[in-house]
């Protein structure tokens, strides 16, 4: 039984440190639509939650090459289009970035609501980091998280 109980701890082990998979970050595409989850409220208890403001950032990396947002939309935790969020495309420059916040007080996308954010490029360029920030607001000690965005669509270089 001893020896059962130190096999399963070292794969445990092992598991805990494997590294990470993650994307290539270092490929240049045309363009791509990222799903960036958000939160509005996260539950500490059963019959309690703290409210959240999300901020959604948008960081184009790439030192050379300007890309365009063409679209950034807010989705509720069903996946209904709760808003689109640009008026019409938005250059980012090299290494500027793009914020949008849903306050606190807007609890309309739910626990688990999340962004479509779709860019492209004239030339290809590096994929943007999107993520979104939230934080309780209140000025004093209460929860604050990142999510990263997550690639669903790439459009390559011809």
């Amino acid at each position: 039984m001893r020896k059962q109980l130190v096999l399963i701890a070292i794969l445990l082990t092992g598991l805990a440190t494997a590294p990470a998979v993650s994307q290539d970050y270092t490929e240049r595409v045309i363009g791509e639509t990222i799903y960036v989850p958000a939160y509005s409220r996260i539950f500490s208890y059963p019959n309690r939650s703290d409210l959240l403001a999300a901020t959604l950032a948008v960081h184009n990396v790439d030192p050379k090459t300007t890309i365009t947002l063409t679209r950034v939309d807010y989705h509720d935790e069903d996946g209904k289009l709760l808003r689109a969020i640009l008026e019409g495309p938005v250059d980012l420059t090299p290494l500027q970035s793009k914020t949008v916040l849903i306050p606190i007080n807007d609890t309309t996308g739910g626990v688990g609501s999340n962004f479509l954010v779709e860019w492209k490029a004239s030339n290809p360029a590096l994929s943007p980091i999107a993520e979104t920030i939230m934080t309780s607001g209140s000025g004093g000690p209460g929860p604050s998280f990142t999510t990263r965005g997550r690639v669903i669509e790439r459009h390559l270089p011809n």
